[in-house]
């Protein structure tokens, strides 16, 4: 079990540091302290329960992690939500997870709109201003046997419900279970040989899967340390990866062409020994930069929410820009054609994959379950082959998910939203590369004669997420008559 990693962790590197939040350290045995502490208050104060559904809206900061444990031990579910996200948008998914708690900043409360008056039944705890109840004197895990060693029914148990776009317009449910995030955890860190020497750098945001896994949950259970960040910012992200002498960086094509684009100066990561690049795939020239001004090598990683990690690649990627690298032991990857049919290597189909840290279903999702889980195998919806070395090579998507800087966009969602403008006609939503090569929102209106760009965009303000809001609008004067299609590839 998860808590049972974590607190032989803590024992066997109490004095250590885990996790540097600004100004603020936390060794790992006040880390400790700091969940038992929590853990006191959501059952004496909150009086939370075994499977009840706790939203985590929050940055990469301290509280998320000690908070995340305290959950756990209580055999709550963590519900990670995206703190870009709106008034509307947070109340689908407050009903369809079964959220009673909200722990956040008082920050961030303005984007919960009207919903903390509405809704007396949901409580809000905001973790910058709560007065914690004192320590009962335990300061450290005890072994198994006692009071303090937490036993779960079993590791199929839920822990982590995380929330993707989905091809319907509105987003998908993933429970992970313990078992699940244990075999991603143990699939990549064997992989990078992850141990307690490590500093990772928590910029991957924690209510995406990247960052709750592999940029959170992975060092801490190694016994490795975390910088946090809890908003990125490149110029403060290249002091931090130098100072604070980072060996592990995860992030996005996004942030590593950001970094290369504000480094005016040299900067020496003679500390580093991975640069993995994750969420979406990297362009060359992107690579190509960041190699140029900082001499470090951008390995690709390749997964999804509902696999967890699958590959990385490790070797080097001259003559191989588009591989992800060889499946981890544990994960069988198979290329099917349209009718299904498995393909030989160096055939481009659809990627299905096979995975120990895969989950059973969507929640409450039986259709889409009978559609994307095949035979034991979870269809990803993106194009690719394997090579005759066994390197997976991701070419494209089948669905018609726009990839922005790593976060995926439903473009029917956006769409949907534009239809219910009654200004607006008709709509359509892709995506297009802009000039680094990534993904950004296209949308194309047809809209009423007195209809503005100004009056579409602050009626999308209401009801989308500033990140889902198109980079590029284009307002056509005449109804679309069926010129447009309603997916894209990726080239």
């Amino acid at each position: 079990m998860i808590q049972n990693i974590f607190a032989r962790t803590v024992r066997k590197h109490s004095d250590k540091h885990s996790i540097t939040d600004g100004e603020i350290q936390i060794t790992y045995n006040e880390l400790f302290i700091l969940k038992e502490r929590v853990k006191k208050y959501f059952i004496s104060s909150l009086h939370i329960q075994e499977n009840e559904k706790i939203a985590f809206f929050l940055p990469n900061c301290a509280e998320f992690i000690y908070s995340f444990f305290a959950a756990l031990e209580i055999g709550a579910i963590t519900v990670p939500l995206n703190i870009h996200w709106k008034e509307k948008e947070l109340q689908y998914y407050i009903i369809k997870s079964g959220i009673k708690t909200v722990i956040t900043h008082s920050d961030l409360l303005f984007r919960w709109g009207k919903i903390p008056l509405r809704d007396k039944k949901l409580n809000f705890v905001l973790m910058d201003q709560l007065v914690l109840p004192p320590q009962d004197g335990k300061t450290s895990p005890s072994r198994k046997g006692d009071k303090y060693f937490i036993e779960t029914p079993s590791l199929d148990t839920e822990v982590l419900y995380l929330c993707t776009s989905g091809s319907t317009g509105r987003p998908k449910i993933i429970p992970k279970t313990h078992d699940n995030l244990i075999a991603g955890a143990k699939n990549l860190g064997k992989a990078l040989e992850v141990n307690s020497c490590d500093r990772f750098l928590g910029v991957a945001p924690f209510f995406h899967a990247n960052g709750f896994e592999n940029c959170m949950l992975l060092p801490i259970i190694k016994g490795a340390s975390i910088v946090l960040m809890r908003q990125f910012s490149p110029r403060s992200m290249l002091k931090l990866l130098e100072k604070e002498e980072i060996t592990v960086l995860i992030g996005s094509p996004f942030i590593f062409s950001s970094l290369s684009d504000v480094a005016n100066k040299p900067y020496k990561f003679s500390s580093m020994r991975f640069c993995i690049s994750a969420g979406a795939p990297l362009p060359n020239d992107s690579k190509k930069d960041f190699f140029n001004k900082f001499g470090v090598s951008i390995r690709e990683h390749y997964g999804t929410s509902e696999t967890g990690p699958l590959s990385v690649q490790l070797e080097d990627s001259q003559g191989k820009e588009r591989s992800v690298g060889k499946p981890f032991n544990k994960v069988k990857v198979k290329i099917t054609d349209e009718d299904g049919r498995a393909l030989p290597p160096d055939k481009a189909g659809e990627i299905l994959i096979r995975s120990n840290s895969m989950i059973k279903g969507y929640l409450d999702d039986i259709e889409l379950n009978d559609k994307a889980f095949i035979k034991g195998y979870f269809r990803t919806g993106d194009i690719g082959m394997v090579d005759r070395s066994g390197n997976i090579h991701i070419l494209g998507r089948k669905n018609p998910i726009i990839n922005a800087a790593g976060i995926k966009i439903d473009p029917l969602e956006i769409q949907n939203v534009l239809l219910s403008f009654p200004k607006v006609k008709n709509a359509f939503v892709t995506g297009m590369r802009n000039r680094r090569g990534m993904e950004v929102v296209k949308a194309i209106v047809v809209a009423q004669p007195n209809c503005t760009v100004n009056d579409i965009i602050i009626f999308c303000k209401e009801y989308l997420a500033d990140y889902k809001i198109s980079d590029t609008l284009t307002i056509v004067g005449t109804p679309l008559l069926g010129q447009f299609q309603t997916g894209f590839s990726t080239p």
